[in-house]
């Protein structure tokens, strides 16, 4: 019998000895499981692997498992794999097509085909596609006038310190515990008698959470609550000791996420009035609201080659051979949604894994429209439309009240996938100067490891400082030098790509936008950005059918270039069974892309290449040999 299922299978670009499979298609609903089993034919002969099963989402509930994705184990050799897919049903759709229920109603998928050439374990992009010198990642060198910042800082008065997070090295925390002890004869509990009884430091994982391998780096976290019975200046002594403990490696205070800065976005719908003229603002009367809503897609500038409209990303080029983003999954995280918006609803690639609490669904919105947005002859059309595309909130919070969004991505995150964060942080010591998702430990821990997985991983830069202030070193409506700025916390380099904001006229960049981060950076539009909601492109009633001409800040940039690079990404698996990780991948923009946003009279990017889809492709064709854009 027939099934409406499609296997996706891939390996790296430089084979590390690992095949990675998936299955999407219409009768996903119906199955119980599929093993996999796959063998190489070489000059050695054939050679057999353990195969792997995997339930599916249908059978286990878990969205990790949604599409059976496996990772089949085999070596670094090169020669022809075979994986042969077989599907078990579900009882029910199995007796529904009178089957045998079980294995005994296994259905053999044809097989499917890896050729991996003898050089795929070594090859790299660079032997031919070298960077340019002011490409290359370089570490940054702090000022040598650095001033030390306080270690913990006083909150406002009246008020109480945030929310603390401690990272442990390994039993760290059982340490602390044992140390807190009165018969311990730590220097902790003769130093602070009883505090056993007064403080709780919890781990951020518990029950079950503790099993799960994926969520492994999470294990050495804990978070500590200010006790109501201790003043500011005892807990703060507290934590001075707390830090010099040996085991303890890190400590932050989780700090609210802030809202966006005015200054950017009142900067950039000035812009978008300049460049675009005033927006048609439809009202809310029945008779307007009964019109259908008008193609948008003519007015997505950055879907077009550079031109006199606007520095745009080459998307269309792309489009037009058939690379809409089938074949990639992209993870991205905001701040809620309009799951019922007319451009997003009935999508069934789209999963919402965390909604509430939904503080910002209009950003979410803006941002999920420009990747995925149905392509339907109304509204505006996503870049990477038809991709697979898992939505989070950044605040979605656990039975802890804590970090729910990155234990979700370390379950569901699986190789050669994209994804985007877009979130703003800030130091407490400079609340009105925004930094991105990296400069907060666990945030960086977690990137870190979906880099290491295979994952492409990109963070906004975030929309700098909204006040002047000379001892803090920040100026109103600049952006913040990343490889300087005391304030920014560099752990080091966790393979994330950051994304800047450039002018959409020049591709210049624009000056509230953070910049020079020391390891990888591209950069989007930051202005005059066409996607759904916000209102002030299309205002109807409710939220359902409303448009915006003026979405803006690296909040714009972020899934422009999360876009860009899922349609990359969707051909090299396609068509080419490989996928490219974050270092991979931004090697390759680098190259191909847009080198408009550099410094004046210097060719310095300080915020990278702005993608060229088109090019991005015909450059993979040409390294890889074949393809629908081979000239």
């Amino acid at each position: 019998m027939t099934l409406a299922l499609n296997f996706i299978y891939y390996r790296n670009f430089r084979f590390d000895g690992k095949l990675h499979i998936r299955c999407t298609g219409a009768d996903l609903y119906k199955v119980d499981r599929i093993r996999y089993e796959y063998e190489r034919t070489g000059s050695e002969g054939p050679v057999s692997f353990r195969g792997v099963s995997v339930h599916s989402q249908a059978r286990s509930g878990k969205l990790a498992d949604h599409g059976c994705p496996a990772t089949l184990v085999a070596d670094d050799e090169p020669g022809t794999y075979t994986i042969r897919p077989k599907v078990v049903l579900l009882d029910e759709h199995a007796a529904a097509l009178g089957r045998a229920t079980g294995w005994a109603g296994v259905i053999e998928m044809p097989p499917l085909v890896l050729d991996i050439q003898a050089d795929e374990p070594n090859r790299s992009l660079l032997d031919k596609i070298p960077l340019p010198a002011n490409a290359r990642r370089k570490r940054a060198s702090g000022h040598d006038d650095a001033v030390p910042t306080p270690l913990w800082p006083a909150p406002v008065p009246g008020s109480r310190y945030p929310t603390l997070l401690i990272r442990f090295g390994a039993g760290g925390h059982e340490r602390l515990l044992h140390d807190l002890q009165p018969g311990s004869g730590a220097l902790l509990a003769r130093r602070w008698p009883g505090l056993q009884a007064v403080i709780a430091p919890t781990p951020l994982l518990s029950g079950g959470e503790l099993s799960e391998a994926r969520l492994r780096p999470l294990r050495q976290y804990c978070y500590l609550e200010q006790p109501a019975s201790m003043l500011n200046d005892t807990y703060a002594a507290l934590l001075k000791d707390l830090a010099a403990l040996e085991y303890v490696h890190a400590m932050e205070f989780v700090q609210p996420e802030p809202e966006p800065h005015p200054v950017a976005l009142v900067l950039a719908g000035l812009l978008a009035t300049l460049l675009t003229g005033a927006a048609v603002v439809a009202g809310n009367k029945a008779y307007e609201d009964a019109q259908p809503t008008p193609d948008f897609e003519p007015r997505q500038n950055y879907l077009d080659q550079p031109g006199p409209r606007g520095q745009g990303l080459n998307v269309r080029r792309a489009w037009a051979k058939q690379v809409t983003g089938k074949g990639a999954r992209i993870h991205f995280c905001d701040g809620g949604l309009y799951p019922q918006h007319e451009d997003l609803r009935g999508n069934p690639a789209l999963k919402i894994v965390s909604l509430e609490p939904n503080h910002n669904p209009s950003h979410g919105t803006a941002s999920a429209g420009i990747i995925v947005a149905t392509r339907n002859d109304m509204g505006v059309t996503g870049i990477s439309h038809d991709s697979e595309l898992y939505l989070y909130n950044n605040r979605a919070m656990d039975a802890q009240r804590q970090f729910q969004a990155l234990k979700d991505l370390l379950r569901n995150v699986e190789p050669g996938d994209i994804v985007g964060i877009n979130r703003q942080t800030a130091n407490s010591e400079v609340l009105s100067s925004l930094l991105p998702s990296l400069h907060d430990q666990a945030w960086w821990t977690v990137m870190q490891q979906l880099s290491e997985r295979g994952a492409v991983v990109v963070n906004a830069a975030a929309n700098g400082s909204s006040a002047t202030l000379a001892d803090k070193g920040t100026r109103a409506g600049q952006g913040l030098d990343l490889s300087q700025w005391r304030y920014f916390d560099d752990h080091g380099d966790s393979g994330t790509i950051l994304v800047g904001a450039c002018q959409s006229w020049d591709g210049k960049p624009h000056a509230y936008s953070n910049h020079h981060y020391p390891y990888r950076m591209l950069n989007a539009w930051g202005d005059s950005v066409v996607t759904l909601s916000r209102g002030d492109l299309q205002d109807l009633g409710g939220d359902d059918r409303d448009y915006s001409a003026n979405y803006a800040g690296t909040s714009s940039a972020t899934p422009m270039v999360v876009g860009a690079l899922g349609l990359i990404q969707s051909y090299a698996i396609e068509h080419h069974h490989i996928y490219l990780n974050g270092n991979q991948m931004h090697q390759l923009v680098m190259v191909s892309g847009y080198d408009d946003a550099t410094l004046e009279g210097t060719d310095v990017l300080p915020m990278g290449a702005r993608p060229n889809v088109h090019g991005a492709l015909v450059l993979l064709d040409r390294i890889l040999g074949g393809g629908r854009f081979e000239a």
